[in-house]
């Protein structure tokens, strides 16, 4: 199992005991095709295994990827949290402002609500990472980018916005990275939650940001 304490110092205290699993860049960073996957945080199986989407949900999306005529190896696979939660609870890295002062906490207000919720200040700094990743991948990429949301969460850090069922396979600009769209679509564990007949949908998301990035 691996750990990781952040330069930041709020993150270092916040997650210092939490499983860390870092982005897992494309095989030959030379041979990136311009697609980003961004999901939620790791789980169990990616901690054991140390990379990202490596459980059952990993596993669908390999299967929907190669559907969709895309080669996983050639994308930047991430999380936008790199720390596992406890219990897998995404809202852990959240918090109402009642209950975050509550317990102490501080929240960041700068990055917008998440539901009825706020990220907490100690792991605001996941996001400006990914921001500073998908800088250094545009400026040094070759080709068409395009990122796609994997859930609410990623859809929520990369636009801002909420309301992820609605909006499915709609564009929308990213906010960490102006000019550069971003596809929200389900997470994999949403269909594996028994919302097969969302799969032809879920397919067309990707079909369309391999088109995306295959346009000269």
């Amino acid at each position: 199992m691996q750990y990781r304490l952040e330069i930041d110092g709020k993150v270092a205290a916040a997650a210092s005991n939490l499983p860390f699993v870092d982005y897992m860049p494309p095989r030959d960073p030379m041979d990136w095709n311009g697609l980003v996957l961004v999901g939620e945080a790791p789980g169990k199986e990616e901690v054991r295994l140390g990379k990202p989407f490596v459980g059952r949900s990993g596993q669908l999306l390999n299967e929907i990827l190669g559907e969709a005529g895309i080669d996983r190896s050639r994308c930047l696979v991430a999380n936008v949290f790199r720390y596992q939660p406890p219990g897998n609870k995404v809202d852990h890295f959240f918090a109402s402002q009642r209950a975050a002062a509550q317990k102490g906490k501080d929240i960041d207000t700068n990055l917008g609500r998440f539901g009825s919720q706020w990220c907490l200040s100690s792991f605001a700094s996941e996001i400006k990472h990914l921001k500073l990743t998908l800088e250094s991948y545009k400026k040094n990429g070759t080709c068409r980018m395009i990122l796609v949301a994997l859930g609410r969460t990623p859809f929520w850090a990369l636009t801002g916005e909420n309301g992820l069922l609605t909006k499915t396979g709609q564009r929308f600009d990213c906010r960490l990275l102006p000019e550069t769209a971003v596809i929200p679509t389900f997470h994999p564990s949403f269909i594996l939650r028994g919302n097969w007949g969302k799969r032809p949908e879920w397919l067309s998301h990707f079909i369309a940001a391999a088109q995306h990035v295959a346009r000269k």
